[in-house]
């Protein structure tokens, strides 16, 4: 009876410990979006940022002026940003940070919703959200993919959690409500606008357990209902079709790579496969993490023929085997961002240890706490105390433009858009593909921001970096523009001409 009672009290304070570490890792992402959104500005990050603005100024809808990167945003961070104008003051950055946190919130929701439906308890269902919000390292791409400045895919993984979780209620109930067809058909179309990733994700994925589960139960000589077959393959072909539909110049182009494709594996997949986690910190707790993950899908998979409904963990890595594959038998560019998925394997690895294993599930419970804490720890150094944005030589650049009352420039892609939101829109800085020719860039840019598209009579500012000055010498050369302002700074030179010299050549 002690040893029961002690058990009750040791699982209430494991719980009560857990929710803590989940709200404090929470409060540190809050605080890094909504008071230090610049602290890691680049120009991805800031790219989606004056996406924000560009979609409140055009209500609500993606311009066609806008020259889009991988993806569509609908189901993102910009999309809510831009309705969150009028409560931030209409200002893009604080929208976005704002946005950011509410994306994550939504994100947790659905991690909350998919694990109660897959039969985790409420400790389970606390470890998978918990590690999910820690394997990372600051400000990686793991973290801005999900948590922060842009969460570039939390749109996908929330919609993934949606479905998933519809999938694990559809095996246990042994049919497909029409309330699920009326979620997920139209969530399908989104994501198959959006691009390509949703169907890597968990779609295709989804689908691939869905048959090889139909063809198990075929050789075992069961039954099954067809509806629910039939509704993964509909949701599955939509999300791919729709992708096919609204694909667009900068995601077609992709050839196979069979030929090299083990040299690929092994000096880029590999690699970027591996970094998604950060080693960077207790890299053997980590090593243990996964090793416990291995474990816990192992056990999951046993008990899946009683708890039907944890067959719906499986997508996610059969979606991981989508990516490595498509990365290494293709000519497509890698990232660490496109294995992501890996993070939500792993937790939902050591959860499933936790439900199915309650012996080593206190000792499991324990660890991850303690990495949790060092996480914390660690992510508010390095995205709060370590802040020194307000100094960056992007800010003393807009603070001079500002000062002396010029409104407008241009610089390469680098350097241009995170000067805009860094002066938080009051300058704007806008990409060139070069100082040589002067051409707008066509990646995360506005044709309307270049002449003939603009005036260009106005005095112009061109920030030049110190690599770029050559380059900029050929322009002088060729145009001989009024230079009528200068400015030196330690790594930029500021030309003011009379007017705007740069085009937009469609």
């Amino acid at each position: 009876m002690k040893m029961k009672n002690m058990n009750k009290i040791l699982y209430s304070a494991l719980v009560i410990a857990m929710l803590a570490a989940i709200v404090w890792v929470i409060f540190v992402y809050a605080d890094a979006n909504m008071k230090h959104y610049n602290a890691h500005m680049e120009a991805d990050i800031a790219s989606e940022t004056i996406l924000a603005d560009e979609l409140f100024n055009n209500h609500h809808v993606q311009p066609d002026t806008w020259n889009m990167s991988t993806a569509r945003r609908i189901i993102a961070a910009p999309m809510l940003a831009s309705f969150l104008y009028p409560v931030t003051g209409y200002n893009m950055v604080p929208a976005m940070g704002l946005a950011c946190t509410l994306m994550m919130l939504m994100m947790i929701a659905s991690m909350l919703f998919f694990g109660r439906q897959i039969g985790f308890g409420l400790l389970e269902n606390l470890v998978a959200v918990l590690l999910v919000l820690v394997l990372s390292s600051p400000a990686d791409e793991t973290q801005r993919m999900l948590f922060l400045y842009a969460s570039y895919y939390v749109g996908h993984f929330i919609s993934m959690f949606v479905v998933l979780g519809l999938y694990a209620g559809a095996l246990k109930a042994n049919k497909v409500t029409i309330l699920t067809f009326i979620i997920t058909i139209p969530l399908a179309i989104v994501n198959g606008i959006q691009g390509t990733h949703a169907s890597m994700f968990f779609y295709l994925p989804l689908l691939g357990v869905e048959i090889i589960r139909r063809l198990i139960s075929v050789i075992k000589k069961q039954k099954a209902n067809n509806v629910i077959t039939v509704w993964v393959f509909i949701i599955a072909v939509i999300s791919y079709v729709f992708s096919k539909i609204f694909e667009f110049g900068v995601t077609s182009g992709v050839s196979r790579n069979i030929r090299h494709a083990p040299e690929k594996f092994i000096g880029e997949v590999l690699p970027s496969f591996i970094s998604v986690l950060g080693y960077n910190r207790w890299e053997i707790v980590v090593i243990l993490l996964v090793i416990t993950a291995v474990a816990g899908f192992v056990i999951a998979f046993k008990k899946s023929v009683s708890d039907k409904g944890m067959l719906a963990v499986f997508p996610m890595i059969l979606g991981i085997v989508v990516v490595l594959l498509s990365g290494t038998f293709t000519t497509v560019e890698l990232a660490p961002r496109y294995f992501v998925l890996l993070v939500f394997v792993v937790a939902y690895g050591v959860a499933a240890m936790v439900k199915y294993a309650p012996n080593p599930a206190i000792a499991v419970s324990v660890v991850v706490l303690a990495y949790a804490a060092n996480s914390a720890v660690a992510f508010y150094d390095g995205l709060i105390r370590s802040d020194s944005s307000a100094d960056s030589e992007y800010v003393q650049i807009t603070d001079w433009m500002k000062e002396s009352g010029y409104e407008y420039g241009y610089s390469t892609f680098d350097h241009s858009n995170p000067m805009t939101v860094m002066s938080y829109g009051e300058v704007k800085v806008r990409p060139v593909e070069s100082f040589s020719t002067m051409h707008g860039l066509k990646w995360l840019s506005d044709s309307r921001w270049y002449p003939p598209y603009k005036d260009s009579g106005s005095a112009t500012c061109y920030v030049v970096s110190h690599a770029r000055t050559e380059e900029f010498g050929e322009f002088l050369a060729a145009e001989k523009p009024v230079i009528i302002d200068e400015k030196e700074f330690s790594n930029f030179t500021v030309y003011v001409t009379d007017r705007d010299y740069s085009v937009w050549v469609d």
